[in-house]
């Protein structure tokens, strides 16, 4: 069963659907879940291909003139 969870993305603050991992937690991992409860940070995919983008143009050598 796939759930769907909207998001805010973190940069553009675009609201945007994301698919819920459903995993089987041992007790132990539960365990250490319920001490600190946290809200995932998220990135909305357009906002992921403009930092995939620039970050490619940055490792790229400049062409010489």
């Amino acid at each position: 069963m796939v759930r769907k969870i909207q998001q805010r993305c973190i940069i553009c603050g675009r609201v945007f659907e994301t698919e819920a991992l459903t995993e089987t937690v041992l007790e132990e991992e539960e365990e250490l879940l319920e001490e600190a409860p946290k809200k995932t940070k998220s990135v909305c995919p357009l906002c992921e291909a403009k930092i995939k983008k620039e970050a490619e143009e940055a490792q790229k050598e400049p062409k010489p003139m």
